[in-house]
């Protein structure tokens, strides 16, 4: 066969021969096991039936002792006791019985645990039956008792009235003579004393009688019963005749109604001799549970006997199949050893190792480049060795031609290695121009945000001057025409400067310096300003702007305020711009989230009924500087508003999304999620704050710009004085003390960071007072307003300067400077009369229709928590840690309008005051905080 001709054939032969002796060994050994694990089996078998007959005979002796005492249960509690224990241990033997008899097919065990278990619930029943009646009998018992006493103790009462007659008779005797005295005697004789005789004799068989109901009760006899019964008949029969002697009819008829409850002891005797009926079914149950228990182990006893006996036939017959399994194995491995050396010798050596040892030494010739001629590796034959040995020679004479073309190979390489060099010397000065082109593209958007600060400080400035200017000019007496002419120039110079921060903002965004803040702000009213700030442009071109707010949303949330206004004024001006009729929806909700988010997320929607935008032109629209006529011509604009808007919904958080089509309008809309805020905002915009009036250093290198910011702070109240460097400031803090520097930062001579450090130092060392400074700059990018905070400035104000923001950083920083310093002032100045009660509080009157009375309500309860463990602490503390509690205790106070109080803890705060009365303070601020609830406890909100 060709198929055994070759080298693979010869193996396989070979090794399947020796694959087959080991099978056969291998089948050999799986019967012998397969026996031995049978034995295993039926060894494990007999324990276990073993086990189970020990179990059984522990179970049956359980079961007998459990039944004696159920048979001696005294009490149900103890009945129920021993009848669970009894349930348990009968579910175990036929447990038990269930795994003996597996496999036998044997129902006379199951016949067997089903008697012992029906027996075992008819003694229960019996027992059962027998407290039932104990409980009866002895109820009548305890009645024929009570009956029993009662008669011998109305007939001691008897004795005593005749014993009381005859004593009075005997005495009477002293006082008659003749036959009065007989009588007497007579009656004494006749009457009182037989009276007196059947009244002991009744309490005397009445006392017997209770004796006897209690022998009847005792009694473990029928035959005794039957005979206490029928003496006690006969003792009734007696009582009821000296019953007849009782005079009293009272009394004669509690004797007739107890001794009717005498008459029913033969109940008693029924009861008892029931009783006993129950035991002696009870102990002949316990005999028969006895005699099937015992049959029980006898037959289980003779089930292991038969296995044991079957175990030790199985032991034999396997003893003799390993015999006889042991001597084929023996014959089985000679044979394979034998086969093993025969394959070895004529196939692995003969006919593949030593041809293989030729094949070997031919191709480590070849190897080393020796192209003579090769040995044969097999003179005959057609397997793999033989086609080995002339691929081999087939191999060397390929070498041989091989070493011709590669000498001719050689030389057309050194040929093409040259012309790669001048390609790879190309293609680095390639790489070269690259790098450099790259290099000139960073360096110019470099140079574009250069350019575009500057651009920004520049174009500021003058523009502050304008629009401050024009502020001013709004102060003095114009016309109607000149206040018209001063309109369109302010409207004009807002324009500019929001095409100018669009192109900042946009310039902000690309270089990447847009980030989002979070500050807390009422949402209902940035939208509702912005509704009206745009609703009488749409309302001069016939369109409606309608806002929907939900009413469920929070009222102040967190967030970025100027972006959100930023974005929602972009895309309302877009929509009023583009809107010649119908309708224009501002839409605030909260969103539906499907999964658990962090916070709330809330979506905003502006809808308008314009002439929409073609779905292969709405990604356009979000580019900078592209514009969209959308067929009602060209509004005007730099096309950067919506990809502004983008970006900055973005940083938000958020996405920015067109859903519209031609001629149905255009919605824009995104979410983001404003978590609620409890903070405490005004409910309405607050007038300017005018303060104290103050010494203030202006320095402004613009002489328009101090002008406007000379204005502006005399309009506040301010004594100004005015420098145009950095020199100048440093002389006029040398010469007299200021309390505030309002410095820009980019002077001619210096720079606003060191003048504020020199300006600080000549007022510490020359006037002894610290000098806070305010920065002024066009520059408002977050990280220089962060670089200025972080310099030392105290606040930071943008460019324009406008007059609300000016007046809120400096009434802010004297209001946070006199926090701890007023309400020590406020003790030693006369307050006048006022009608209001001393519980009066206007900071919490006035958060009340923002907050609610139910809020308000919790914050006073957190204060009362959280302040007294403060007080607690403040009052045992010392040093640093009491300055850091009363400092906490100050700013809750504060929040909730207790000014007297904030100042007791300033004063702490300071190092004077006494912390053993901030107690009685707390208590009295709290007492305030009650009484203004009570008053405001029916207020609407």
């Amino acid at each position: 066969m060709r198929i055994f001709s070759g080298l693979g054939g010869k193996l396989l032969l070979a090794f399947s021969l020796m694959a087959l002796l080991t099978l056969s060994a291998s089948l050999l050994g799986w019967v012998g096991l397969s026996h031995l694990r049978q034995l295993e089996q039926g060894v494990q078998q007999t324990l276990a039936d073993q086990e189970l007959a020990r179990t059984l005979s522990r179970l049956s002796g359980e079961i007998q002792s459990a039944s004696r005492l159920l048979a001696t249960a005294t009490s149900e509690q103890e009945r129920e006791h021993q009848g669970r224990l009894l349930t348990l241990q009968g579910q175990q033997v036929q447990q038990v019985l269930a795994q003996l008899g597996r496999g036998q097919g044997s129902t006379s065990l199951d016949q067997l645990s089903q008697s012992i278990i029906g027996n075992l619930g008819q003694q229960g029943w019996l027992v059962g039956e027998r407290l039932t009646l104990m409980a009866q009998g002895e109820a009548q018992r305890a009645r024929l008792v009570a009956a029993a006493g009662q008669i011998a103790e109305l007939a001691r009462s008897q004795m005593e009235n005749a014993e009381t007659v005859m004593v009075a008779g005997l005495g009477s005797l002293y006082q008659q003579q003749g036959a009065q005295a007989t009588r007497t005697l007579d009656r004494l004789l006749e009457q009182d004393l037989d009276w007196l005789e059947q009244m002991t004799e009744l309490r005397h068989r009445t006392l017997m009688q209770q004796q006897r109901i209690e022998e009847m009760w005792r009694s473990e006899r029928q035959e005794q019963l039957q005979t206490l019964l029928q003496e006690g008949l006969r003792e009734l029969a007696i009582l009821q005749l000296r019953a007849g002697a009782v005079t009293d009819p009272a009394r004669r008829q509690a004797v007739e109604q107890a001794l009717t409850v005498l008459a029913q002891s033969d109940k008693l005797v029924q009861l008892r001799s029931d009783w006993l009926g129950k035991g002696e079914a009870l102990r002949v149950l316990a005999n028969a549970n006895e005699a099937l228990m015992s049959s029980l182990n006898q037959q289980v006893g003779e089930l292991v006997s038969r296995a044991r006996d079957s175990l030790g036939q199985s032991q034999q017959a396997l003893s003799q199949r390993l015999r006889l399994l042991e001597q084929a194995l023996m014959g089985i491995g000679l044979l394979t050893l034998l086969l093993l050396m025969l394959l070895m010798w004529r196939m692995v050596y003969g006919r593949i190792v030593w041809p293989l040892q030729r094949a070997v030494a031919g191709m480590s010739r070849l190897a080393r480049g020796d192209l003579a001629p090769l040995e044969p590796i097999a003179s005959t034959g057609r397997d793999e060795l033989a086609e080995l040995g002339r691929a081999l020679q087939v191999f060397r004479d390929n070498a041989v031609e091989l070493g011709r073309y590669q000498r001719e190979l050689e030389s057309r390489v050194e040929e093409r290695t040259g012309q790669l060099s001048h390609a790879n010397e190309r293609l680095n000065e390639e790489v070269e121009k690259q790098r450099q082109a790259r290099a000139e593209a960073e360096q110019a958007n470099r140079a574009k945000s250069v350019f575009l600060a500057t651009m920004s400080h520049e174009i500021r400035t003058p523009m502050n001057g304008i629009l401050g200017g024009l502020t001013l000019l709004e102060d003095t007496h114009l016309s109607d025409t000149q206040q018209r002419y001063l309109a369109a120039i302010e409207h004009s110079g807002e324009s500019l400067l929001e095409i100018l921060n669009d192109i900042l903002d946009y310039s902000k965004i690309e270089a990447g310096h847009v980030e989002a803040r979070r500050e807390p702000f009422p949402l209902f009213q940035l939208v509702d300003e912005l509704s009206a700030l745009f609703r009488p442009k749409a309302a001069a071109k016939g369109v409606t702007l309608a806002l929907e707010y939900a009413p469920e949303l929070a009222p102040v949330v967190e967030g970025d305020l100027g972006k959100l206004r930023q974005v929602l004024g972009n895309l309302l001006g877009n929509a009023v711009k583009f809107t010649a009729r119908g309708q224009i929806t501002l839409t605030v909700a909260p969103l539906a989230c499907q999964g658990p988010c962090a916070e709330p997320c809330i979506r905003f929607v502006v809808r308008d009924t314009g002439p929409g935008i073609p779905a292969d032109e709405q990604e356009a629209v979000f580019e900078a500087f592209r514009q969209r006529k959308r067929d009602i011509g060209h509004q005007g604009g730099t096309g950067l508003g919506l990809a502004i808007s983008r970006k900055l919904v973005a940083a938000m958080g958020g996405e920015l999304i067109l859903a519209s089509e031609p001629g149905k309008g255009c919605e824009f809309s995104f979410s983001l999620p404003l978590q609620r805020s409890s903070a405490q905002l005004p409910a309405e915009a607050q007038p300017l704050h005018l303060g104290q009036s103050r010494d203030i250093l202006l320095v402004e290198d613009n002489e328009i710009n101090r002008l406007v910011a000379h204005g502006m702070l005399t309009r506040l109240g301010h004594r100004v004085t005015l420098a145009e460097d950095g020199r100048s400031a440093l002389a006029l803090v040398t010469e007299r003390p200021f309390e505030l520097a309002l410095l820009d930062i980019n002077l001619p001579d210096m720079d606003g960071m060191t003048l504020r450090e020199d300006l600080a130092a000549i007022s510490e060392e020359m006037h002894e007072r610290p000098l806070p400074a305010i920065a002024i700059s066009a520059q408002m990018y977050p990280e220089d307003i962060r670089h200025c905070l972080a310099a030392g400035f105290v606040d930071f104000v943008g460019k324009p300067v406008r007059l609300a923001v000016l007046a809120n950083a400096i009434d802010q920083l004297f209001r946070q400077e006199g926090a701890s310093i007023e309400p020590q002032v406020q003790l030693s100045v006369a307050v006048p009369p006022t009608n209001h009660p001393e519980w009066a509080n206007p900071v919490l009157d006035a958060d009340l229709p923002l907050l609610g009375m139910a809020r308000i309500r919790q914050l006073v309860a957190l204060f009362e928590s959280q302040g007294r463990v403060l007080v607690d602490k403040l009052a045992q503390g010392e040093g640093s840690e009491q300055r850091q509690l009363a400092h906490k205790l100050k700013g809750s106070a504060l929040a909730l309008g207790l000014t007297e109080f904030a100042s007791h803890c300033a004063a702490l705060e300071a190092g004077g005051g006494e912390p053993a009365t901030i107690g009685a303070q707390f208590d009295a601020a709290v007492s305030g905080l009650q009484q203004w609830l009570a008053a405001d406890r029916d207020a609407p909100f």
